[in-house]
């Protein structure tokens, strides 16, 4: 019976599938004979359901453990332990106990499932179970020394990739681990995991993003899987070396993953491609903000909180601004992701006030020192900076400090910025600061050289033209810098510069 019902659950040549009559033979079976093989089969039917047959997890649960009570069958336990794992309708979670079960499989037979299933329970640990990432790579190795087993090959990567405690990062093994598995069995988990690891390289990898990219066709070929199309978009819309930036079909990777699954990454990252608009895609702000909405509705995407309140804060064509909303919404970010650009953005916001927003400089600058704290941001070490000079904002100046930040961002992030404004305090001498006009034209030829930043081509064109401190007067190069500085301003704006470098050189003088 339990044989016959297997062949009409399988189906094969000349015998149609016939699950209902699958059911009924293994439930005869059961009833007569407490048959093994009946119980196992029914078992996995009713938890997974489908094609007619109901799916009842909690019966599953009671036929698997009278297998395991009954005939000690390792196969049932590794299921059970497997049901228990995930949980489902009727079966609560139940960590600790799959535990138990796939040790006493592993005991019992070496079972290779069991091997690989516990020790991704023990790599990361939580419900229950004590992480001991020494005792899974055991486990891992076991599984693929014994079992040649793919699914333990891709585990161990995943686990040589990241380190853990006891465990140190071995990035070049996971990559022979996951070429492994895609030779045995082209292994989806190892061919997306293996595109990730080759598109950044580093840790003794070299990056290959062109078989990053075939290998996350290949992910979607085979298995239309969403996380590569998400991962693909991304890197086709920056593009990298030895792959082509294809911006429309980031666009049409992007769509197809959020008619597919609705994927939050999705929706946020074709917004951002929208409010942008780049080549081969036109601008759309409005369905941009449409998405970044739909982002935070379905998904609470900080990214998404973050961008919408900058577009908030600044306007966009056919946008009107609304700092209130954008507050809001860096707060959200702060408060549910600690957003370290809705941290600057909210400190820019409140240093500055604006209409419905009460200027406070105070918790501007605790949430720069946070964002600092957090994440090293060279945006709010400069604007902290900016802070910390003038005593305007009732804040008392600290232009020692404000100095140490800037060469912390400058050296650390090789921020532009920094790099004028710290010029600028080693010209001025600001608050005990000590003048040094040749460390400050090093930075501004730096800034120059970096991104041609105008407002460094007009403070060396300042100390160019009156030579001091070190700096040798060269008048042609000054009249050269001071033309590209002021190239494309309007006339207001250069009126005010123009008096501005007056000031700044009656100052030193």
């Amino acid at each position: 019976m339990a044989k016959l019902g297997f062949l009409l659950e399988e189906g094969a040549e000349g015998v149609e599938r016939n699950l209902g009559r699958a059911v009924e033979l293994y439930e005869r079976a059961i009833e007569k004979s407490h048959d093994c093989d009946a119980m196992f089969n029914l078992a996995d039917l009713l938890s997974e359901g489908g094609d007619g047959v109901a799916q009842n997890s909690a019966r599953a649960v009671e036929l698997y453990e009278d297998a395991i009570k009954e005939h000690d069958d390792v196969e049932a336990m590794v299921n059970l332990g497997c049901l228990l794992q995930t949980g489902a309708e009727g079966v609560e979670r139940n960590v600790s106990r799959a535990v138990e079960l796939y040790e006493r499989a592993i005991e019992k037979s070496h079972d290779c499932d069991a091997m690989s299933n516990l020790a991704g329970l023990l790599r990361d640990g939580g419900d229950g179970v004590a992480q001991n990432s020494a005792r899974a790579v055991e486990l891992y190795e076991d599984a693929i020394e014994e079992h040649d087993h793919v699914k333990a090959m891709v585990g161990l990567g995943v686990l040589l990739e990241r380190g853990a405690e006891g465990v140190e990062r071995n990035v070049s093994r996971a990559v022979e681990l996951y070429e492994r598995a895609i030779k045995k069995s082209h292994d989806w988990y190892a061919m997306f995991n293996l595109a990730g690891t080759l598109s950044k390289g580093g840790d003794g990898v070299a990056q290959n993003s062109a078989r990053a990219v075939e290998l996350y066709e290949d992910v979607i070929k085979e298995h239309d899987d969403v996380d590569a199309m998400v991962h693909l978009g991304c890197l086709l819309k920056k593009g990298a070396e030895g792959v082509e930036r294809n911006v429309s079909r980031a666009v049409e990777l992007y769509e197809r993953a959020i008619d597919r699954s609705g994927d939050v990454s999705a929706i946020y990252y074709l917004g951002l491609l929208l409010d942008d608009g780049a080549e081969g895609v036109e601008r759309n702000v409005v369905r941009a903000i449409r998405l970044f909405e739909r982002a935070i509705r379905e998904g609470h995407h900080g990214g998404a909180m973050c961008k919408l309140a900058f577009v908030m804060m600044n306007g966009r064509e056919g946008v009107l601004r609304d700092e209130v909303r954008a507050a809001k919404l860096f707060e959200r970010a702060i408060l549910e992701h600690s957003d370290v650009h809705a941290m600057t953005g909210l400190g820019l916001l409140l240093s500055l006030g604006a209409a419905g927003v009460e200027k406070n400089v105070i918790r501007a600058i605790e949430l720069y020192e946070r964002a600092i704290d957090e994440a090293q941001d060279a945006f709010a070490m400069v604007e902290l900076a900016r802070l910390l000079q003038d005593d305007r904002y009732w804040v008392r100046p600290n232009a020692a400090r404000a100095a140490k930040l800037l060469e912390r961002a400058v050296k650390e992030h090789d921020d532009v910025e920094a790099m004028v404004q710290l010029g600028e305090m080693l010209v001025q001498g600001t608050g005990g600061v000590r003048t040094n006009a040749a460390r400050a034209a090093q930075l501004y030829e730096r800034a120059i050289e970096k991104c041609h930043n105008r407002d460094a081509m007009l403070k060396l064109a300042c100390l160019l033209r009156d030579g001091a401190g070190g700096v040798a007067r060269d008048a042609a190069r000054a009249a050269k810098l001071f033309q590209a500085g002021m190239n494309g301003r309007d006339g207001g704006e250069a009126m005010e510069i123009l008096e501005r470098l007056v000031r700044d050189a009656t100052g030193r003088r």
